[in-house]
Formats: C-alpha cells, sequence, structure tokens
C-alpha cells in the first residue's frame, strides 16, 4: 500500500521498553454514544500498548456510511459518511466505533467549541496508545517526546487529540465479527468518521494543526483536501497522496503482502471466513508472511545488511522454521493482528489517489519526509509538495528507512523551517476570536476566453469586490474595484488600508486581509486605476497618470466616500511609494506605515543608459500625462513589446527565479524573480499573469502598458536633482513605520536606472539614520530566506507582524530562521541570492 504505514511498534520492540500490563478498558466501559447492538468478537486487542489503555476513550457514531463516495464540491451529501455508503447497523452490527486520547488544555470559543485542538493520527498498524508512547513518552525509536509541556507540540497551549483510525484496534473492524462482510472503508471513511467524533462528541470547532506520521500523514493529506477550513496548519510525515499504480512500489509492495495473507492455507480453505474457530486456527501463518514481506524493504539496505543472521533471522517467515528462533518476530506479531483486518487497510489505498485535489489545501503546510524511505518514495513525496500549495520540505537520511518519520520530527524541532512552520500555527490559532465569514478560496479560472472581460468574468478575489467611482484632481472619474470587510462588531475598529504594488492587484493580499480581519481589523483594499478590478471601466482612459493622483484617487475612496479619516496604510513595492506620498499629503489620515520592499527609498537620474553609447531622457516630466510622447521614447527600450509577448513558461519561470535555455531547455537558478514560496497567492498571481494571455487582449494591452508606465511614474517623482522630491521629504513623516524587506530583495535598490546595489548600506540604514536624526520612529525587519513579496514568501508571519504592529505599534524582530543565521550563518543551498551589480534587474520588476 502506499499510504504511511509504519508497521508498528511492537515491531521494533528491541527499541521500546518493557511495558507493565494493565487490563485493557473495553469500549463498553467507555463513553458512548449509545449502547452496541450486538457483543462483538474480541479476536484482536482494542489497544496495541496495553499498559496505557486506559488513557483511550470510545465514541460511537450512528449511522455513518462506510464504503460510499465523497464528491467534494458537495460537502453536504457526506456529513455522515460517503454518499452510497452502508452502514454497520444494516449489517446487523453495533454502531461505528471511534477511539481516541486525549491531553492538554482546551481553549473554547463563546459558543464552548475548543479551538486549539492538535489532532495526530495513527500509523497503517498502530494506534492512539502507539503515538502516545512515541510522541508523549518518547522512546529509543522517535528519540525522545515531541507532545508535552514546552515541547514541539506543546500541551500548555494546545489540546491534543491522538486517534484510531477506523479499521483497527480500539476502532469498529472486521475482526469483531462481521469479517468480509464489513464495509470495505477508505482513507475518506477514516477522517470523516474521526471528524465527526471530533466535532459532535468533543466540541473541536477547529484544529491548530493536523499531523501523523506514515499512514497518520497520509490522513493528514485527506484531513488537508475534505476539510480545508477547519485547521491552521498540516504536518504529514511520511506519508502520501497517492497509493494507486502512480506508485508502482508501494502499490506493488502492499499487493505482495497482501497475497502473502491469501496464500495461507487455512485462507484458502476458509475462504477466508474463519471466525468460528479458535484464534490459533486462523490464518496467522499469512499474516506472518505479510510482515514478513514488508520487513524486507521497511528497513534500509545497508542497515539490514549490517546485521547479524541472528537479529534477521526472526523477522523471516518460514512455512517451516527450522530453528525456535526463525520467523519467531512475525509469528508473534501475526497473533495481535487479523487477516481481514489487515487485508481491509491494504484495499484501502489501492485505488487511493487525491493528487488533483491537492490544491484545495489551504492551511499552512509543511511536508516532512525521509529521503530513503523504501515504501513511500522521495520523489513522489516532492511531487506531492509540489502541488501543495506554499508546502514547505524538510527531509532527512535515516539508518532505519521508514521508520525515520517517528524520529525526524525530535531530530528538527529547531530547524529554521520546523520552528517557523511551528511558529506560525501558534500565531494562527491564538487571538482568533472572528470568522472571515465572506471569505472564499481565490482563483483564476481555466476556461478564459477572449471574448469576455479577464477580471470580471475569470478571477475570483478572496473577498466580495465592491464599485464606485472616484475622481483626481484634474477631474477624470476612474472605475475602481475594491474589498471592505469586517467581521466583528465594534463600532470603530482599527483600519488597514492596502495598497498593492506594480503589475499586483488588491485581492493578492487575501492572506493579509483574513488574518487582520480574524484578529479584529476592518481591511479596506483599493485596486488603483487601471489595475485588477479597476482595469475594465477604465479601457477607455490613458494610462498616463502619475502616483499623485493614484493617491488622490485612494483619498476619495476611503476618506470621502467610506468615511474613514484615519487608519494604517500598507504599500507593497510601488504602493509602499504611494503611502509614503500619502502620508505626507493627508498626515492626519495615516497612524501607521506598513512598507512592504517598497519603493520610494531612493533617488534616480533623468537620463539613464541604455545600450553602449546610447542614453534617453526616460523620465522627462512632459510625459506625465502625455502616454503618446512617453511611448516614443519607451518603446527604444523594447519593455512594452517584450513583456506583451511572454510566454506562459517565461512568465512561470521568471516568476519562481528560473532562467530556462531556449534551445536545450536546461533551467537553472536566476538572480531575479518574484517568489521563493510557491504559496497560495503566489500562485494566484502566476495564473492571474498567465491567464491575461487567452483573456481579452485589450485588458492585456491596459495591464501592459500601466505595468511598463508606472516605472517612469515612480521614478519620475524621485528625481536626484528636484529640491522637493519624495524622497527629500521622507523626514518629514512623524508617524510609525514599519518596514520590511527580504534578504533576497532583487528588485530594489534600482541598479539599472541609479547604480545603486546594496539594500543595506544604500538603502536601509540610511532611510534609518535620517528619519533617526528627524525624530521619526521606524522599526526595521529582514525576513529571512525571502524576496520581493513577502507576504507570499512568509504569507503567516507577514500578516501577524502586521497586525501586531497596526494594533500596538511593535513587530517582534527576531524569528526561529533570523537567530539561527546569526549564529550558524546563511544556509548552504542553491537558492537563488539577491540581485547584485552584474545582474541590473530593476527593469525586469
Amino acid at each position: 500500500m502506499r499510504h504511511a504505514f509504519a508497521i508498528g511498534l511492537a515491531l521494533l520492540a528491541q527499541l521500546v521498553a518493557a511495558e507493565a500490563q494493565t487490563p485493557a478498558k473495553s469500549p463498553a466501559q467507555s463513553q458512548s454514544s449509545s449502547a452496541p447492538k450486538f457483543e462483538p468478537l474480541k479476536i484482536t486487542p482494542i489497544c496495541s500498548q496495553e499498559r496505557l489503555c486506559h488513557l483511550k476513550t470510545f465514541y460511537d457514531i450512528g449511522n455513518f456510511k462506510i464504503g460510499g463516495t465523497y464528491d467534494l464540491a458537495a460537502p453536504e451529501k457526506w456529513a455522515n459518511g460517503g454518499e452510497g455508503g452502508t452502514t454497520l447497523e444494516q449489517l446487523g452490527a453495533g454502531p461505528l466505533r471511534t477511539a481516541y486520547i486525549a491531553l492538554g488544555t482546551p481553549i473554547r470559543n463563546a459558543a464552548g467549541e475548543i479551538t486549539n485542538a492538535v489532532i495526530i493520527n495513527s500509523f497503517y498498524s498502530g494506534d492512539a496508545t502507539d503515538m502516545y508512547a512515541q510522541w508523549v513518552e518518547g522512546t529509543a525509536l522517535s528519540g525522545g517526546s515531541v507532545i508535552g509541556p514546552g515541547r514541539a507540540i506543546d500541551t500548555n497551549q494546545y489540546y491534543v487529540v491522538i486517534l484510531d483510525a477506523l479499521g483497527l484496534w480500539g476502532t469498529s473492524k472486521p475482526s469483531e465479527g462481521l469479517g468480509q462482510k464489513f464495509p470495505q472503508y477508505s482513507y475518506q471513511d477514516m477522517v470523516q468518521a474521526n471528524y465527526r467524533m471530533l466535532r459532535d462528541h468533543l466540541k473541536v470547532a477547529r484544529a491548530a494543526l493536523v499531523t501523523g506520521a506514515s499512514m497518520g500523514a497520509t490522513q493528514t493529506y485527506v484531513w488537508g483536501v475534505m476539510h480545508p477550513d477547519f485547521m491552521n496548519g498540516l504536518l504529514p510525515i511520511g506519508g502520501t497522496s497517492q497509493s494507486d499504480g502512480g506508485d508502482p512500489v508501494g502499490n506493488w509492495t502492499f499487493q505482495l503482502m497482501s497475497a502473502a495473507i491469501e496464500s495461507d492455507p487455512q485462507w484458502r480453505a476458509t475462504g477466508g471466513n474463519y471466525y468460528n474457530l479458535p484464534k490459533d486456527k486462523h490464518p496467522n501463518q499469512g499474516v506472518a508472511f505479510g510482515w514478513s514481506v514488508l520487513l524486507l524493504t521497511g528497513f534500509d539496505f545497508q542497515f539490514r545488511s549490517q546485521q547479524d543472521w541472528a537479529k534477521v533471522q526472526p523477522d523471516v517467515f518460514y512455512w517451516n522454521p527450522p530453528t525456535p528462533q526463525a520467523g519467531a518476530s512475525v509469528n508473534k506479531r501475526a497473533l495481535l493482528f487479523d487477516a481481514v483486518d489487515l487485508l481491509w487497510r491494504n484495499r484501502a489505498g489501492e485505488t487511493y489517489n487525491i493528487n488533483d485535489q491537492l490544491k484545495r489545501i489551504t492551511a499552512r503546510t509543511l511536508v516532512m519526509h525521509i529521503d530513503n524511505d523504501q515504501w513511500l518514495t522521495f520523489d513522489r513525496a516532492k511531487r506531492t509538495v509540489d502541488l501543495v500549495p506554499g508546502a514547505d520540505f524538510v527531509h532527512e537520511k535515516s539508518p532505519v528507512a521508514h521508520y525515520g518519520v517517528f524520529s525526524i520530527l525530535k531530530n528538527r524541532e529547531f530547524d529554521p523551517t520546523v520552528a517557523g512552520f511551528l511558529s506560525d500555527v501558534s500565531r494562527l490559532t491564538r487571538d482568533r476570536g472572528l470568522v472571515a465569514k465572506t471569505y472564499r478560496t481565490p482563483s483564476v479560472a481555466a476556461n478564459i476566453t477572449p471574448d469576455k472581460s479577464f477580471w470580471n468574468s475569470f478571477v475570483t478575489y478572496p473577498f466580495p469586490v465592491k464599485k464606485t467611482t472616484a475622481k483626481d484632481s484634474r477631474g477624470i472619474a476612474w472605475d475602481i474595484g475594491y474589498m471592505d470587510e469586517y467581521a466583528g462588531t465594534a463600532p470603530n475598529p482599527d483600519v488597514l488600508v492596502i495598497i498593492h504594488g506594480k503589475g499586483a492587484f488588491g485581492g493578492h493580499y487575501g492572506n493579509i486581509m483574513r488574518i487582520a480581519l480574524e484578529r479584529g481589523l476592518r481591511v479596506i483594499a483599493v485596486d488603483l486605476p487601471h489595475y485588477g478590478m479597476s482595469g475594465p471601466g477604465n479601457l477607455d482612459r490613458s494610462p498616463a497618470r502619475t502616483m499623485q493622483e493614484m493617491r488622490e484617487v485612494v483619498h476619495e475612496v476611503v476618506v470621502n466616500q467610506l468615511k474613514v479619516p484615519k487608519a494604517a496604510y500598507l504599500g507593497h513595492s510601488m504602493g509602499g511609494q504611494i503611502v509614503l506620498g500619502y502620508a505626507l499629503t493627508w498626515p492626519d489620515a495615516v497612524t501607521k506605515l506598513i512598507l512592504e520592499a517598497p519603493a520610494g527609498l531612493e533617488e534616480y537620474p533623468r537620463e539613464v543608459t541604455v545600450a553602449p553609447g546610447k542614453k534617453l531622457d526616460l523620465f522627462d516630466p512632459a510625459y506625465a500625462h502625455d502616454f503618446d510622447k512617453w511611448k516614443a521614447t519607451w518603446d527604444q527600450t523594447g519593455l512594452r513589446e517584450r513583456e506583451k509577448n511572454l510566454t506562459a513558461q517565461q512568465i512561470d519561470d521568471f516568476f519562481h527565479f528560473r532562467s530556462r535555455d531556449p534551445v536545450t531547455g536546461a533551467v537553472t537558478p536566476q538572480r531575479s524573480g518574484y517568489f521563493l514560496r510557491d504559496s497560495e497567492y503566489a500562485r494566484l498571481h502566476t495564473a492571474q499573469r498567465i491567464g491575461m494571455i487567452k483573456g481579452d487582449p485589450r485588458e492585456l494591452q491596459q495591464w501592459v502598458d500601466v505595468f511598463i508606465f508606472d516605472i517612469y511614474a515612480m521614478v519620475a517623482e524621485l528625481q536626484e536633482k528636484d529640491p522637493a522630491s519624495l524622497y527629500k521629504r521622507l523626514t518629514d513623516i512623524k508617524i510609525p513605520i514599519f518596514l520590511a524587506f527580504g534578504d533576497k530583495e532583487p528588485f530594489i535598490p534600482g541598479y539599472a536606472f541609479n547604480g545603486l546595489n546594496d539594500l543595506s548600506r544604500q538603502l536601509i540604514l540610511p532611510f534609518m539614520r535620517r528619519m533617526d536624526a528627524a525624530g521619526g520612529d521606524v522599526r526595521v525587519k529582514v525576513y529571512p530566506g525571502t524576496a520581493h513579496f513577502i507576504h507570499t514568501d512568509e504569507p503567516v508571519a507577514f500578516a501577524e507582524d502586521v497586525v501586531d504592529f497596526v494594533e500596538t505599534g511593535r513587530v517582534p524582530t527576531a524569528s526561529a530562521a533570523s537567530v539561527d543565521r546569526l549564529i550558524h550563518g546563511a544556509p548552504s543551498d542553491a537558492s537563488p541570492q539577491a540581485a547584485t551589480a552584474a545582474a541590473p534587474t530593476g527593469l525586469n520588476k
């Protein structure tokens, strides 16, 4: 099977301390929604670790349908199991039983529902007691505890629920009497049954994190696609998103295991109907054979080859063992399991493949995997990472191959990527008193046609778009699209206004909006004239307009029409320059400034050398409202033509810091681009820019025109010989400023126009010195491993920092990654580096 199946910890008994045995608590003695209708057979135990069985609680779900279909577009049809499935009651058995262990500190909302749960899924042959032993108590295999007070999963902060999976141990299973009549369940059934228990019984409204190792990680992926809004974070460790023929090695391995079970003479003699016989007459040899098949590849071959035969032989199956030691381990293990139970578990994976559904995942995701896993291979894990929006990937080699899934979290808990992920989950979980009910998954349609407006017909923003008309000082009436959302009830909440960058649009900042709304801010995001939803209605208007005129439009919408007299303003890139000028023009309207990789912190000459011996007067003030005159000069650079003719592949490569040889197709990293992390909103922006190629050609031309013209518009008000340039007036700003850059910023400074090439010494530090001398209040944070789009490369940390600054005026300047880099230096990898003098990238942006 391919799903993620650490074989049970009893299999590694030599690595676990001897267990004191205590009587197991039966399901009938535990909490249940109703009494069983029949007495289940007790062929297999209800707990893997009997000494921990007193921690396990049971809960029944009546009339849950098993083996049905799950149409993810219609969740109301499978609230109580898959559509068309069979209930256990229909087969004369009792209701479906779930089982779990809970520990930690529940935090409840006003409705009494838990909002800080951490869900731990069990692995292939394990249960909640196994995961408790591994991750709560800690074993030699796991390397120590990761759940507990002050641990990676902190029980002082979270309410941890460790689940059994349908089909084994404490849950309903074939070996309780139905045998082969038991409905063939799926991973979706596993997840939905536990979801029902969590919602109905434990009253869990939201999970901080869903995780698990091996098959527990496989279930974690399923949680993410079935219930994308239920959790803040996903942490699949050594799982898979496919175990059908798309994973030939994994599928082959578990098909062999199933065949081994069915080769047992007792299975063949009874046709698998053996429950009227004592346990020692069951097809136990076939089960032992099956475990031996798995063990052949479960460990790293080099590790196995170095073991003494005396240690290997107990895992080798024999029909007729030559010595008591031969096959002893797998024969003993077979007595704990049932043939049908294992076959049903294997078959759950034979048709499992959710690769096409992974794009539904919206939670912050970190995938962890073992490089030399021989069941769930590394290449399949990497493909899965590429399909999950914004997923991070941490991996390592282990001498015990797949079984390294139990220790990788302990081994890497202070790895900057892992620590950053856990910090993001923590920040997403606390201070969430509100729900952004109008949020929807942003998207760009696949069936784009040129006969309809691209923006109005094929782009979905994360929140509803409103429309208005706003005039600038020249009297031009602009058709403006904007979002204005508030999830609370306070009469005068803090307001955050978001101004997008050049080439971007308001909907691209939905992750900041959502987090800000959930933390109680009102958020307004305006599309500037000719951008996004402010594009289609302005096709007949010239792209030649100034930065100040765009500020006037923003002021008209926010202050005059929406009646927001004061707000914090966030500007990204070009938007940063706009809000700097906005604060200078209307200082009483701005309470704080958040500058994300802003333009505006440097000056430029008017004439620029564009080729050897050729200078152009690119920033002549006469171009400000004369598009034809501007074109006559700027088209000599070829920038408009180049931008308009980019192919989808060229766009995708550039956006992701890639260069592709036009002849060989060879791909190499390049020093400039947009996104280092392919997160949800990075994908949205990429899909938008590529989608415009197929859309209304007038809207594409409009976008190209303003994308290039606004280079002029920005630099025109930053002229080094202008005594009243925007740059020279920045020291007049007296409100608190949060200045954010990524340490891999590729576009700023604008080397191509002014020759500057040092972000720190020629931009940030001089700005800080000037502002400090003028009595300004500037907080600076540089985000490691982040480029120009901080809000997509750090979709949680940056958004949380923004809200913290709006609410308190403070920003946490240290992160796990920044601390680690200060001590250990930057990691050695092939990640693209920031632009240098040898790479004039200003024209690219």
